[in-house]
């Protein structure tokens, strides 16, 4: 829920040079981090002291589609290898890889983040003057913050499994905590079917 700052980050990486080590960032939500710090990719990354991006575009729109980018050529070595070793290499990948060039593309990508973040963002206004409901302190979602598209409020059980029983689907958050539920919009993700689930928390209420 909650994006590092660019000077957390460069806090991070200075640490991991201190001790000789490399870093890899996790990108799996990287455009929803992105359009949330309103940084440059360069920024976010290499600037920052990043040696290498597994740049996720599954979360944000592409069917399978990643990408890993190595900001020192040296580094990926024997990447290829491995990539094959690990089953990450599949038949006929350049149709997955093909769905890469349209995403990046006029900022598709961007757009659908900045869109799967307004959702949330939303949903986290609509829900918070609900009787019942609250964002307490969760390891990933720091201070209360929604800085992308997940969230995670706290719910009476009631309310919880009413939501559930009208079709809703979301997960209970991990690492557990009572009452406390992870929702998740997306790039496709509508204002109708947020509103929907505000006022069905709140008739439940």
């Amino acid at each position: 829920g909650a994006a590092y700052s660019i000077n957390e980050l460069t806090a991070l990486t200075d640490l991991a040079r201190a001790h000789g080590l490399k870093v890899h960032m996790d990108g799996a939500r990287f455009a929803n981090a992105l359009v949330s710090l309103g940084c440059s990719p360069a920024e976010m990354t290499w600037r920052a002291g990043v040696d290498v991006l597994s740049f996720g575009a599954s979360k944000n729109g592409a069917l399978s589609a990643e990408a890993v980018v190595f900001f020192d050529p040296e580094l990926a070595g024997d990447f290829a290898y491995r990539r094959k070793r690990g089953g990450h290499l599949f038949s006929k990948m350049r149709f997955l890889s093909v769905q890469l060039e349209a995403y990046l593309a006029d900022g598709l990508w961007l757009r659908n983040a900045r869109h799967a973040n307004d959702m949330a963002a939303r949903l986290r206004r609509g829900l918070a003057d609900l009787p019942g409901v609250s964002f307490p302190e969760h390891p990933a979602a720091q201070n209360h913050r929604v800085d992308g598209n997940q969230l995670f409020p706290k719910m009476p059980p009631a309310v919880i499994a009413g939501l559930r029983a009208r079709g809703f689907r979301f997960y209970d958050a991990s690492p557990p905590a009572e009452g406390c539920i992870r929702l998740v919009t997306a790039f496709n993700t509508t204002a109708e079917q947020v509103d929907a689930f505000i006022a069905a928390a709140r008739d439940l209420g």
